[in-house]
């Protein structure tokens, strides 16, 4: 079966997006398919990562004007491989009907994935969210019955805003390793369980600037407050003003591989303070290394973190967030000692990718595809 994935930017990289399809990707080539990604990026060109291959379409770095464009370019590809391509998926429903079409007209199964409802994000106003909801509706009910999503939370969320039923395909992750082959925390200048980690897209979704202020309001300490990913965007400077300049308060780009494994098994706690997740993959990492996590109150996050294994707080709160990360540090053996070794026999029994990509090929399979 030859499967071709078709969102992303600059495959392999941080994002969650990226991550899902990229991993995917492995998996399935490792079971004896063929998986290719088409994402956009900066310029045109193919290659291969781990045995994977990918095909980068230059395309505006903007979500609003990447997507449509690369759905489309996409169709070159899709056309000239026609005849060996099995399964088209979109990783967007937004702008993939007119492009989801054309690819069953050449002869493609084609199916779509919702990682996230994009009008929920606080970077856009009213006029915007209702506008995206408005495109949203009409982008589940042209694509047909093939809708995917990452989380059974937000499976519902679809089924009560858009009355579609989605099947749900979830993240997973690579169990971080110790590895002595990484220097980050030296560059750096870390100690080992001496940092707050947060790693991801850096966007108002994430709420980092809560993060910041409920670090700040704790007052002098010990930790620092490391957060991962690519903070050049208005957002990232607005953070960075915030930050003040802080020697406690490190922004250190994007990070992948053993550089990102080694700071989650040496972080004190792990971080993610969203208003909104599809099934966050830097919670799952941070789970699999036993790490106590920092959360809020949300639906996608309940549906891998127990209740008793996480320290919640409310969306956009920074009191209570500050009172837990106070609890962390006053609480830190207890803590851990309580979680750590059922979320990571919880991960590795249901969050690796190869299961994950059983799970997806299943789900191909019960369309009839062979």
């Amino acid at each position: 079966m030859k499967v071709v994935f078709v969102g992303g930017q600059s495959v392999p990289g941080i994002g969650g997006v990226e991550s899902y399809i990229f991993n995917i990707a492995k998996a399935l080539n490792a079971s004896g398919h063929e998986a290719v990604i088409v994402c956009s990026d900066r310029t045109s060109f193919e290659t291969t990562v781990e045995g994977v291959e990918i095909v980068h379409i230059k395309c505006p770095k903007s979500n609003m004007t990447a997507l449509p464009l690369l759905f489309m370019k996409s169709l070159r590809y899709i056309f000239k491989n026609r005849c060996v391509i099995d399964v088209v998926n979109f990783q967007s429903i937004f702008f993939a009907f007119l492009p989801g079409w054309i690819a069953a007209l050449c002869g493609c199964h084609v199916c779509y994935t919702i990682h996230s409802l994009a009008e929920d994000n606080p970077k856009h106003g009213w006029p915007v969210r209702a506008i995206m909801r408005l495109a949203a509706f009409v982008s589940i009910w042209c694509c047909g019955r093939n809708i995917l999503t990452v989380s059974c939370s937000k499976a519902r969320e679809v089924k009560s805003r858009y009355g579609r039923n989605c099947s749900v395909i979830p993240c997973g992750v690579d169990i971080p390793v110790l590895s002595a082959n990484s220097d980050i925390l030296r560059r750096f200048n870390l100690a080992a369980g001496g940092y707050y980690l947060t790693i991801g897209r850096i966007d108002p979704v994430k709420n980092i600037d809560v993060l910041i202020e409920a670090f700040r309001r704790c007052g002098k300490r010990e930790y620092k407050l490391v957060i991962a990913g690519d903070y050049a965007n208005s957002y990232g400077s607005s953070l960075l003003e915030l930050a003040g300049g802080s020697e406690d308060i490190l922004f250190i780009g994007s990070v992948m591989g053993e550089d990102k494994d080694c700071l989650l098994r040496n972080c004190f706690a792990n971080c993610l303070v969203s208003s909104s997740e599809g099934m966050p993959i830097s919670l799952l990492e941070g789970m699999a290394c036993g790490k106590p996590s920092i959360v809020t109150d949300i639906p996608a996050i309940h549906e891998v973190l127990r209740e008793e294994w996480g320290c919640w707080c409310s969306v956009g709160d920074t009191e209570s967030l500050a009172a837990q990360m106070e609890y962390v540090e006053r609480n830190r053996s207890v803590v851990t000692a309580a979680c750590a070794s059922h979320m990571a026999a919880y991960i590795a029994e249901n969050h690796t990718w190869d299961k994950i990509a059983t799970k997806y090929l299943n789900y191909l399979y019960s369309l009839g595809i062979k």
